[in-house]
């Protein structure tokens, strides 16, 4: 068995030993001691443990000491990598994100103390190699299908992912001062709109005998002094689903007012329902993991102040939500320079701004067309050459080599949202080389196929215009606009097959190979030299 050898790699006592702190430590002493010793112990397991895992693959093909070699090296590459780069990193918390649900994983360039673990796992290997093979007993069978699978998921299921989005998590009032906590912080100011100044850390939670110390209860709902039938009360979470978008027919974050001491409630402000799926993406979470409580209104409270009152409302990533002794609502932003602190409500309208899905979608669709009408000229060449739809195979490879290119930006852009930037470079790179592998086929007619390649990127703009449209608020809903680009795309393709028909019509004198159609063949003259000989002259007899 070729990957017997390794198989004894992973099931070996040690290899077993690391996999098993791992997963220990990940998921019991993390959470119960954080610290400098869990956090780099979880990295010397790991180190130890990801070789032989890894290197069950390459030891199907490779040669045995090659593949142990190629395991423990990329292993190491890939660690420093993701400990030295944000990218990395980013790249490392999308790839676990898929196998172990939410994670995250993060750079830091202290953790390369491990790095001497791999010579553990190095050693290992030497033993193994070293030792008589055992035999392959049900006994040896029955550890090795129990092990590799333990050890797998001992790899993959790593810690879950810490939130650390900056965001107003409670409100409270203290004399004549506005407290919030915000990015485990307290701040204060008098007025509660601007003036902010850092007081102190958030206690952490301690551990006594009688347990944690219990949290302070969120306040949702809170009258006018003074005035106890009129009240004011958050939404919630309620109406959010787990992506953190609104279904239909529920109801945005928002305030809700009553006069009559709680028996009828009103909307006295909430955030713009058409609006809200442009605001929740200029809110992303690390590796996609949406914390609901951060977008939406969590707690609120009232103070007196003359000509009436005002009402504070801590909504998470969009900041404050004020309302005025004048009675006008307002969305405030938390900065304080001094500790960076900086959070903003998100604009309603913003052009051309997080929209890359979208801009993804119109590159893919762009291509497309270049593929149809690339195919219509070649197949129209090929009625008349035998030897057209050769053209089409480099848009073929194209597309096949363009979608781990998407894959890639798609992991790099995890937790930035539906940013447009890098997805827009992206299908700018896909199309721009889809149009010069068209442009430059021998057999197909060039300035003809110019209009191939207009055809197309008419095909993605027709599609990407509407969600312009959606970033300045025509339409107000995404929904809409993206049916719409989808029929403006498909009212473009019967462009691009005119396009490509036309240009597949070319003169069959101009293209290149041997002449069409063939002279017919000719009856071949007699060998013998082209021009006339003098008859042999005879010799005489002396």
């Amino acid at each position: 068995m070729r990957t017997g050898v390794f198989l004894r790699w992973a099931a070996h006592p040690l290899t077993v030993g690391a996999a098993a702190v791992l997963l220990l430590n990940d998921h019991l002493l993390k959470p119960a001691w954080p610290g400098l010793v869990t956090g780099k112990l979880s990295d010397v397991a790991g180190l130890v443990a990801a070789p032989p895992v890894l290197g069950l693959l390459p030891g199907l093909f490779l040669a045995r000491r090659f593949a142990a070699a190629a395991a423990v090296g990329v292993t190491g590459v890939a660690f420093a990598v993701v400990k030295l780069t944000t990218a990395g990193a980013g790249v490392a918390s999308a790839a676990w994100s898929v196998v172990n649900g939410p994670s995250v994983i993060l750079a830091d360039p202290t953790d390369l103390v491990a790095l001497p673990a791999l010579g553990l796992s190095w050693w290992v290997w030497r033993r193994v190699t070293a030792a008589p093979p055992l035999p392959a007993d049900l006994v040896f069978r029955v550890r090795v299908i129990v092990v590799v699978p333990f050890a797998v998921l001992a790899i993959t299921a790593t810690s879950a992912a810490q939130d650390d989005t900056p965001a107003v998590e409670s409100v409270r009032t203290g004399g004549a001062q506005v407290v919030i906590e915000a990015a485990g912080g307290i701040y204060s100011s008098s007025s509660g709109v601007d003036g902010w100044r850092f007081l102190s850390q958030v206690p952490p939670t301690n551990w006594s005998t009688t347990g944690p110390t219990p949290e302070r209860q969120l306040q949702v709902q809170a009258c006018v002094p003074d005035v106890a039938a009129h009240c004011y009360r958050v939404r919630g979470t309620a109406d959010l689903d787990n992506e953190g978008l609104l279904p239909s027919g529920g109801r945005p974050p928002g305030v809700d007012e009553s006069t009559d001491a709680g028996r009828t409630w009103h909307t006295a402000w909430e955030t713009p329902a058409a609006r809200w799926q442009f605001i929740s993406r200029q809110h992303p979470f690390p590796s996609g993991v949406v914390n609901l409580p951060k977008l939406s209104s969590v707690e609120v409270v009232v103070r007196a102040v003359p000509g009436g009152h005002e009402v504070f409302v801590a909504n998470g990533v969009e900041g404050l939500v004020v309302r005025g002794a004048d009675g006008a609502w307002r969305r405030i932003p938390v900065v304080v320079p001094e500790t960076g602190l900086a959070i903003r409500p998100a604009p309603l309208t913003a052009f051309g701004r997080f929209i890359g899905d979208d801009v993804n979608y119109a590159g893919l669709l762009a291509v497309l067309a270049l593929l149809i009408g690339t195919t219509l000229a070649a197949a129209r060449v090929r009625t008349r050459l035998g030897r057209g739809l050769t053209a089409v195979v480099p848009l073929v490879l194209l597309i096949v080599l363009g979608l781990p290119v998407l894959g890639a930006v798609a992991f790099f852009t995890e937790g930035s949202g539906m940013s447009t930037g890098p997805w827009l470079v992206a299908s700018l790179c896909l199309v721009g080389t889809g149009a010069a592998l068209a442009l430059a086929q021998p057999l197909l007619h060039r300035p003809r196929m110019t209009a191939v390649v207009a055809a197309a990127v008419l095909t993605g703009l027709a599609y990407v215009a509407p969600a312009l449209g959606w970033t300045l608020g025509h339409p107000q809903e995404h929904a809409p606009a993206a049916g719409l680009g989808l029929i403006l795309a498909a009212a473009c393709l019967p462009v691009v097959a005119v396009a490509g028909w036309w240009a597949g019509a070319r003169d069959p004198a101009a293209l290149p190979g041997p002449p069409w159609p063939p002279d017919p063949p000719w009856p071949r003259e007699p060998s013998g030299p082209p021009w006339p000989v003098d008859p042999p002259v005879p010799r005489q007899q002396s």
